[in-house]
């Protein structure tokens, strides 16, 4: 690596033997500064710790992240996808069988070192989220466990949090069965002006939904009380919501909740039919 001589020299200045001992340790710390500032750590925290009845029996035993999708579990699905995007820091907020899903990923193999946020007790989408409070620095990236997607551009999508300024920014897809998810209706700038949880009445055309992935910002954990059990869909989105500073942001691609045997079924059936293609989220050495 070669430096303008006058930086060097300014380099050669800081390296007095005080705080930094010689030029490396000097371009080190700048660097780290430099992509601190430029392209902060990214952190994504995937909530696994629900017990979903509605999966039974295929997820008795074996939590819902860990159902298999082809040659691999849903989980290592959403695990690839963010090393694609270069997420430094991937936590997983575990509690139902959470001893099963520790044993099951090899890091190795994943090449990615992974962080774990246990729960004692069931604590919902946003307990969740506040009790990985101490492990988060910055913007996250929140996901359920449950769900599958493709063609979703992780960059674009931050890009857009950071430039409406939003505490909270939900990715939305487009569904027919409305009755399980959250609706969504959005203003000409993308804020959130209805939000209506799991809607008694179905439609009779496709709707945008919560989708079940999230960019938010650390100012959201004070909208979450500690240790108790909250929804973020039923507890803390419509506050924000009143208050303006929730976004949305709509996904036109591949996307499916894995909540009922039915939508498991379908997702089966994609993969059999090439509409869901793993090999353009999974790594070529790992996918066969």
């Amino acid at each position: 690596m070669t430096l303008d001589p006058s930086l060097m020299h300014k380099i050669d200045l800081l390296a007095d033997g005080t705080r930094f001992t010689n030029r490396s340790e000097t371009v080190e710390f700048l660097l780290k500064l430099g992509m601190e500032q430029f392209r902060p750590e990214r952190t994504a925290l995937i909530l696994c710790g629900g017990l979903e009845a509605r999966v039974r029996p295929s997820a008795f035993s074996t939590p819902k992240p860990l159902l298999p999708v082809g040659y691999h579990p849903l989980l290592e699905y959403q695990i690839e996808y963010l090393k694609r995007y270069d997420f430094d820091r991937i936590i997983l907020a575990i509690g139902y069988l959470q001893e099963e899903i520790v044993r099951h990923l090899d890091e190795r193999r994943l090449g990615i070192r992974l962080h774990y946020s246990f729960e004692k007790e069931p604590l919902d989408t946003g307990g969740a989220i506040r009790n990985a409070e101490a492990m988060i620095k910055s913007d996250l990236l929140a996901l359920n466990g449950d769900v599958i997607f493709a063609g979703l551009d992780l960059d674009k999508l931050i890009h857009a949090h950071k430039k409406s300024n939003a505490m909270a920014t939900l990715v939305l897809a487009k569904a027919s069965n409305v009755t399980r998810f959250g609706t969504v209706e959005l203003d000409s700038e993308n804020r959130v002006v209805s939000f209506v949880e799991k809607p008694r009445e179905p439609t009779t055309s496709e709707s945008w939904v919560n989708a079940g992935i999230y960019v938010l910002r650390p100012s959201i954990f004070a909208k979450i009380p500690k240790g108790r059990r909250v929804s973020l869909e039923l507890g803390v989105f419509p506050k924000l919501m009143r208050e303006g500073t929730i976004y949305g942001y709509k996904h036109e691609g591949y996307w499916v909740d894995v909540g009922t045997p039915e939508d498991y079924l379908r997702l089966q059936k994609d993969l059999l039919a090439g509409v869901f293609k793993p090999h353009e989220i999974m790594n070529a050495d790992y996918y066969p």
